[in-house]
């Protein structure tokens, strides 16, 4: 039996509340996106005792989705990946704490992509440092998830968590799916 968008927008919403800040149709930079997680990690170097730090630093990850009952074309992912960038001046605050801001923009489906809304996704980039990285950096990972094939394509930078979003086989175990790029 194949997930409907909204089983698979709750499972994702529960996959995120561990680690995550997890609002629900909130509006970031003027639209509104079904989830949206942030998480603020802070690291602290020491010396000798806890109680001595030398310094310490952020690293701030924010995850917008956006559900589609229909199959998207290009102009839907290229909309998106343009909302992405204008979530950057919402939730970056460059700053000599923050070492990096990453924002991924998960675009899913339950009907599919088209070729055209694919390529777009892989050709997408995005990256940006500020005061030659002394006050961090911004990455933006684009995934789109294919619900009806199973399928997760995504950008170069998306690579990194696209194992975290494969769809699992029903038979075989813990077998992934075959991840696009």
């Amino acid at each position: 039996m194949q997930l409907s968008l909204k089983q698979y927008l709750k499972e994702l919403e529960k996959r995120y509340q561990a680690h995550f800040n997890v609002e629900i149709n909130k509006i970031i930079a003027g639209k509104q996106c079904d989830i949206c997680a942030i998480s603020i990690i802070e690291h602290f170097r020491h010396i000798l005792t806890k109680k001595i730090q030398i310094d310490q630093y952020q690293e701030n990850e924010m995850i917008l989705v956006k559900g589609s009952e229909h199959f998207v074309q290009y102009e839907e992912v290229k909309d998106f990946s343009q909302y992405l960038i204008m979530a950057t001046s919402e939730f970056v605050k460059p700053s000599l704490n923050v070492m990096s801001h990453t924002i991924n923009g998960i675009l899913v489906s339950s009907e599919g992509f088209s070729s055209e809304a694919v390529e777009a996704a892989r050709k997408f980039r995005y990256g940006k440092t500020f005061c030659l990285g002394l006050k961090g950096w911004c990455d933006i990972r684009l995934l789109l998830l294919d619900i009806k094939n199973h399928l997760v394509y995504y950008n170069l930078k998306g690579r990194e968590v696209a194992e975290i979003y494969a769809f699992k086989k029903k038979t075989g175990g813990d077998q992934k799916q075959a991840i696009k790029m």
